[in-house]
């Protein structure tokens, strides 16, 4: 019997091998349910996973549509340096034209006005003239009419000229 003795050591040493294979199994039971891709750990690391996988995407895709975008707003940035040099040379252009356009006008205007003064001159000079001419013909108006007053005609026959008598 001294060989089917069961010793107290060996009851000990065969509870705390049944309460480990317990603990093993109770384990291994949680293990497998944070392993389980439905609702467990497992689960929460692939949608982990693919939501990473995801932001990936969408941060690669930005980044090209960044740079896409970036090199459009330096060819638009581009071109509107280059529009701003034009307007700047148009502006320039046209202030020139202007101060010319400004000068001949008031070199115009001042021409003008000589030349308005001058002919306003000329004008009255004639309008004088006209007046002493008038005068003139008037008086001579009245000199022909005088004279052809106090002329006689002798008329000698009907078809003859009429004489002039002078006194």
């Amino acid at each position: 019997m001294d060989m089917l003795a069961i010793q107290p050591t060996d009851i000990a040493i065969f509870l705390v091998s049944f309460a480990a294979c317990v603990y093993c199994i109770v384990l291994s039971r949680r293990l497998k349910a944070l392993q389980d891709t439905r609702d467990g750990l497992g689960a929460t690391i692939v949608a982990l996973s693919k939501s990473v996988s995801a932001v990936s995407s969408a941060t690669s895709d930005t980044r090209a549509q960044a740079g896409e975008l970036a090199s459009r707003l330096s060819k638009l940035m581009q071109d509107a340096d280059a529009m701003c040099d034009k307007l700047s040379e148009l502006t320039e252009s046209m202030e020139a034209s202007h101060a010319q356009a400004s000068r001949t006008a008031q070199a115009a205007r001042s021409e003008l006005t000589v030349s308005m003064a001058d002919i306003l001159h000329q004008s009255k000079e004639r309008s004088v003239e006209m007046k002493n001419l008038l005068v003139q013909m008037k008086a001579h108006n009245g000199r022909v009419r005088s004279a052809v007053r106090e002329t006689d005609f002798l008329f000698e026959d009907e078809d003859a000229q009429p004489l002039k008598r002078t006194l």
